[in-house]
């Protein structure tokens, strides 16, 4: 039996190390709340889909802010791309632009700012961030998932020096700004990502300058130190094995309607190190529909792992992310396979594949782990580009928003309604800034009408949302779970599948699959989404029938299901009928 992980050597006293903790997290903060109040798109501004950092001169993460996982966990991948080209040439001054997939960015919508922080004549470490651009010159407004490679779905900029030696190379800026139908837009998110990033170079050169490199270094090290030594301890509490996940199904790739791609997940423990073995699932698509190993298929596995054993609402201490997090976790996914494609394959479609990593992980170990884990996930961010062209402005309009799905029962606490999915991290969009801005008006938004899966916890619940178009414009959509539900554990209940429709209930009702690519829809056109509720966990006939009871009088069950799915006795005022209850229940 391996040996214990022991804890890490100690290198500085405990006060500057905590000091030096808690300032850097305070300084990726600080990047991410400057990122977001001067972004103009919603997608930043309002979804906070973006990431902020700094790094060491080799990628490594020393700190990095509390928005989206996706973002932040590929940072250190999109600097690994950019030496490539750079290697350490660098001035001070200089700021890059990134986005290639196959380079270390999560996907090409996702662009970087990654800036050299110099301190005493020579860079010693990075600033990055990232966000989520509404228009980078793809084939269709925003979301491109049937385009033939990755030139088709957005423009790819390649470890672009914007700036040199703190001079703005204009003509290309121009030409970056030329190549988007939403020039303004791009240009104040951009903007805003420049200036985050100087605030973190001024905050970390500012530490260097009250601590000395030595000291600010030495703090770094140690932190990463200590997260790989709480990470590894919490996986040596998982009994040596290798558990593996159903195999799961997602809908089609966008362009083969109805041929599902197959995905399977295996995790194995071996004392204090975590494998997720993504082998087995489907070759890569011919769309978009593929995930970038680096910059996301490894993110949503680290994600993952670290949210089952390091959270901080199941820890007694605060455990900060960073490099150290990821030295315990190996993730494979064979070259050539919708986890691993080979260039120059498409892969912005990647997010629903990265949301079944987390899913398939969480629902593999609940087999040696049941306490700690739920039951299957809506594992669905269903992102929307809306879209338009003005002709008496020349110029398009493009909206994005990322719509909630809900979480799995868990053991001792039903499921979250209305959630986000589970790697992204993302607010939703106010109505405000949808009928405020374009033309478009939001008709329902609740959640769905469909009874929870039941269980002795039971699921969470999605939502349906309509908007209406108030002009001609476009559709394109990346979602999932049109067929393969999410998957009750312990005897609870699967559940409820999503959808999409255009017009619903009207003569010109028509099903629309997961995945489309600049759609027309005409004005007065509706579109109706309804994201997966989640799946029970445990037996429903076990569940606190004071529970079943709240969930009547909250209008989740009537009376039938009631009887019928937990074998509970109500009346109409909600009492619970113990002795007929408890009839029914041996009854079974």
């Amino acid at each position: 039996m391996p040996e214990p992980t022991a804890r890490p050597e100690r290198r500085l006293d405990p006060i500057t190390f905590r000091v030096l903790g808690g300032a850097f997290e305070s300084v990726a903060q600080e990047m991410a709340s400057v990122q977001i109040r001067m972004s103009l798109s919603g997608i930043i501004r309002e979804s906070e889909d973006m990431g902020a950092g700094i790094f060491d001169l080799t990628g490594r993460e020393i700190c990095e802010s509390d928005t989206s996982p996706m973002h932040i966990g590929s940072l250190p991948w999109y600097i690994r791309g950019i030496r490539q080209t750079w290697a350490d040439d660098w001035s001070d001054g200089d700021i890059v632009l990134h986005n290639h997939p196959y380079k270390g960015a999560s996907h090409s919508p996702d662009a970087a700012i990654i800036m050299p922080i110099f301190f005493a004549g020579e860079a010693v470490a990075f600033a990055g961030v990232t966000g989520h651009m509404l228009d980078l010159g793809g084939a269709a407004p925003g979301l491109n998932m049937d385009v033939f490679d990755m030139w088709a779905e957005n423009k790819i900029y390649d470890a672009l020096k914007i700036y040199e030696a703190g001079t703005l190379n204009r003509e290309l800026w121009r030409h970056i700004l030329g190549n988007t139908r939403v020039p303004e837009e791009n240009r104040g998110d951009l903007d805003a990502m420049i200036a985050a990033c100087r605030v973190g170079r001024d905050r970390f050169v500012a530490l260097l300058e009250r601590y000395g490199k030595d000291t600010v270094f030495a703090a770094a090290e140690e932190w990463m130190d200590y997260s790989e030594f709480m990470m590894r301890r919490e996986i040596e509490k998982i009994p040596d094995g290798r558990y593996r996940a159903p195999t799961g199904w997602l809908d089609d790739n966008g362009r083969d309607r109805g041929r599902p791609l197959r995905v399977e997940c295996a995790v194995e423990v071996s004392g204090s190190d975590i494998t997720v073995d993504l082998t087995g699932s489907e070759a890569e698509s011919p769309t978009s529909y593929n995930s970038p190993f680096e910059g996301a298929t490894q993110v949503a596995a680290y994600y993952i792992i670290r949210t089952i054993l390091l959270d901080d609402a199941l820890s007694d201490v605060h455990v900060p992310q960073n490099d150290g997090i990821f030295r315990a976790i190996t993730v494979v996914a064979p070259e050539g396979t919708i986890y691993n494609p080979r260039f120059p394959r498409a892969s912005s479609g990647r997010f629903m594949k990265c949301e079944r990593i987390c899913d398939n992980v969480i629902l593999a170990l609940s087999d040696p782990w049941p306490e700690r884990t739920t039951a299957g996930n809506g594992a669905v961010c269903h992102a929307i580009s809306y879209s338009g062209f003005q002709p008496e402005k020349s110029q398009y309009w493009v909206y994005m928003e990322i719509n909630e799905s809900s979480y799995g029962g868990r053991y001792g606490m039903d499921g979250l309604d209305s959630v986000d999915s589970l790697l992204v991290n993302t607010r939703n969009n106010p109505i405000e800034e949808l009928e405020g801005r374009y033309p478009l008006r939001c008709e329902r938004y609740e959640l769905r009408p469909e009874p929870p899966a039941p269980g002795r916890w039971r699921g969470g619940v999605g939502i349906v949302r309509e908007t209406r178009y108030l002009t001609d414009g476009y559709v394109s959509s990346e979602a999932d779970r049109h067929y393969d539900p999410p998957r009750g554990v312990y005897g609870g209940s699967d559940g409820v599948t999503a959808a999409m429709t255009r017009n619903p209930g009207g003569p010109r009702e028509e099903s629309l699959p997961a995945l489309l690519t600049g759609v027309e829809f005409k004005d007065g056109d509706l579109l109706r989404i309804e994201t997966p509720s989640s799946a029970g966990y445990g037996d429903p006939f076990e569940r606190d029938p004071a529970a079943v009871a709240e969930d009547y009088l909250d209008g989740f069950v009537d009376l039938d299901e009631a009887r019928r799915s937990y074998g509970v006795v109500l009346g109409r005022d909600g009492s619970v009928d113990a002795a007929a209850t408890q009839a029914l229940r041996a009854g079974r």
